[in-house]
């Protein structure tokens, strides 16, 4: 699946030692939530192939979310939190206070921003 990375993800993916082809996998074998104007994918431990081997490198993904625009072909952002599946699933259906917005090259439309004009 082809993919591009907003200047936010790419710099979460590099903090959090994620290569392009584990966003790859994670956009393969995750599964996909559409909410907030947003998809989320989200890799479960019940989602990782059984014949993958128990020290391969995929599976340290496991927890792991990368957050995509409404067409699905541009991150947004990514984090690694478990427990965030939870709490993305009763999200509301829209958002409802846009302060911040990466704008994707693909759908020409505007997607939520994690810290879209932050600086780090």
């Amino acid at each position: 699946m082809e993919f591009e990375l907003s200047d936010h993800a790419a710099r979460r993916a590099a903090q959090r030692n994620v290569s392009p082809d584990e966003i790859a996998f994670l956009l393969k074998h995750g599964r996909f939530l559409h909410n907030t104007g947003v998809i989320f994918c989200q890799l479960r431990r019940k989602d990782v192939p059984d014949d993958l081997p128990g020290n391969h490198r995929y599976r340290r993904l496991v927890g792991s979310t990368l957050v995509l625009c409404r067409c699905g072909h541009f991150v947004v952002t990514l984090y690694r939190e478990a427990k965030a599946f939870h709490h993305d699933n009763c999200k509301t259906r829209y958002n409802q206070k846009p302060e911040t917005y990466i704008s994707c090259p693909y759908c020409r439309g505007v997607v939520p921003g994690a810290g879209a004009q932050q600086s780090d």
